[in-house]
């Protein structure tokens, strides 16, 4: 049977702030009695700290909150339904396992929790089997039965944002309503984190996942939906240009304002009653401007705001030279073929729309500007090669906006961007680290201090040692002398008892001799005459 005394580790119930069932590491500062009559104890959280995090977190808690640390995981295997404590905001909170992601590699749970409603992505290694203290034993609960439903949580779903659908995983369904808990997906791969934002939206917005449909090529003003990070927005196809790259509008506009891949387009789906549902094609009425790649050899088409350039001989051109190139300036400078020809470019081929020069920059400068971005893009690649270990977050950040910057003209900046969050993402867990060290640099300092302390106090108390022992020698020393004048003492007593036993002695020689000289005299006053 398991036992809690002072000074030892516990795990307390923080039950605060709308946070139920979640365990936090703390050591016992005092003394628990067995009458249970000290109902409230002192404890100091390991990992919680004070608001200005200068120490960590001591507070009062009643006794029925504390328990002792539970035995060290068996290391089972947990599956969908499996009762778990997982390690989450630096304490043991209690959940549900709802999906056990087999893909994943290492394989990830996820888990659900109740209060406050949330759900995340763990590894084995941060959860551990859920154990139920009943004062004297551990109890490990039985798994729990999960529901079949198509909006069970954990279920991934989309969610209807205006003409937008965004990722999203079902945390639960609101008791009694037709209203969901979600948590929003980080990106297109349903994942979340734990500053993901949870909502409750109407069971009228959600659907789910949409399933993979396959389209050979889509055509002119079909109404599809683009990707765009992890969003899906409704759009129309208002221009085929070359290598399965597609002119989008979006929403009521009827220009074209992004340059797409066929990868990034999805053709849109609906949900009815339960099943997924082809939409019936629809074309967009012809209105505003719109471009083609295909036309007949030799000519030449142009518009107000774009240069379109395609040749204009040679029959033996193949079916892609046939497809032009939509950019709003007509592409004369020599510095083409030198960026065809850079290394950068050949390890991730860019073609750029330049879209937005229509708008921003007139005629003249359009290509200058164009030329300037695609140096930039190179240089950009080159200073996040050259990054070091201390390189600040506000440069990461700095480097991930110009990068935001040159997708909107048609860069492919998803490797780039995507090793700049993942350095982000360990920028974060370092800057975490750096401040749970300092925080243990603290507390390492104050522990230097009270030892310092102590040893200051530990010389004087051996210098008083020292003085008493002194003192012990010349009390020892009195002590010898104060026996050898008792011994002396005790030998004149001796003597004296001796001599006192002599004079007795003699004392009772003469009492004799005194009755014999009076029996004498008696005796001649009695004789006769």
């Amino acid at each position: 049977m398991q036992s809690i005394t002072k000074d030892c580790e516990v795990e307390v119930s923080y039950d605060k702030n709308g946070v139920k069932g979640a365990w936090y590491r703390a050591t016992l500062e005092d003394s628990p009695t067995k009458s249970q009559r000290k109902k409230l104890l002192r404890v100091r959280y390991t990992k919680l700290l004070k608001e200005d995090r200068s120490s960590h977190l001591t507070e009062t808690v009643h006794h029925s909150l504390i328990r002792p640390v539970p035995p060290e995981d068996d290391g089972a295997v947990l599956g969908e339904g499996s009762v778990v404590d997982a390690y989450y905001k630096g304490g043991w909170w209690s959940g549900l396992v709802v999906k056990r992601k087999e893909e994943d590699d290492p394989i990830t749970y996820l888990v659900s929790f109740d209060s406050p409603p949330d759900i995340n992505h763990f590894e084995r290694k941060q959860l551990r089997a859920h154990l139920d203290w009943t004062g004297s034993k551990w109890v490990r609960p039985e798994n729990k039965e999960l529901g079949k439903s198509v909006f069970s949580s954990g279920t991934m779903v989309e969610l209807r944002r205006s003409f937008t659908w965004r990722p999203a995983i079902i945390v639960k369904k609101v008791e009694n309503e037709e209203r969901f808990i979600v948590k929003y997906g980080d990106d297109t791969s349903f994942r979340c984190s734990e500053n993901s934002r949870i909502s409750v939206i109407d069971s009228r917005n959600v659907r789910p996942r949409q399933p993979l449909y396959s389209v050979g090529e889509y055509e002119l003003l079909d109404h599809i939906e683009v990707v765009y990070g992890s969003v899906w927005s409704e759009g129309v196809v208002r221009g085929i240009l070359f290598k399965g790259r597609y002119m989008i509008s979006f929403g009521k506009t009827k220009v074209a304002s992004v340059q797409v891949s066929f990868s990034h387009l999805r053709p849109p789906m609906e949900w009815e009653d339960g099943i997924w549902h082809n939409r019936p094609k629809s074309k967009s009425k012809i209105f505003g401007k719109y471009y083609t790649r295909k036309r007949k050899r030799g000519q030449v088409e142009h518009n107000s705001d774009l240069n379109v350039r395609t040749p204009t001989s040679n029959v033996e051109d193949t079916q892609a030279k046939d497809r032009m190139m939509v950019l709003p300036f007509a592409n004369k400078s020599p510095l083409w073929k030198i960026y065809e020809t850079m290394e950068v470019f050949k390890k991730l081929p860019q073609n750029p729309h330049f879209s937005p020069l229509i708008e921003s920059t007139s005629e003249d400068f359009r290509e200058g500007s164009a030329l300037g971005m695609m140096a930039s893009f190179s240089g950009l690649l080159d200073k996040l090669k050259d990054l070091e270990t201390d390189v600040s977050v506000s440069k990461l950040g700095t480097l991930k906006e110009s990068f935001t910057k040159l997708e909107k003209h048609g860069f492919d900046v998803t490797r780039p961007l995507s090793r700049i969050n993942k350095l982000l993402d360990l920028k974060d867990r370092q800057l975490k680290i750096l401040e749970e060290r300092r925080g243990l640099d603290k507390e390492r300092m104050d522990e230097s201090s009270r030892r310092r302390k102590a040893e200051v106090k530990s010389g004087e108390t051996e210098r008083k040692i020292v003085e008493v022992k002194h003192k012990i020698l010349d009390l020892q020393r009195q002590e010898a002398v104060l026996k050898e004048k008792k011994e002396a003492a005790e030998e004149q007593k001796d003597q004296a008892c001796r001599n006192i036993w002599k004079v007795e002695s003699c004392a009772r020689d003469l009492v004799v001799k005194l009755e014999d000289v009076e029996f004498d005299f008696e005796t001649i006053l009695s004789a006769p005459w």
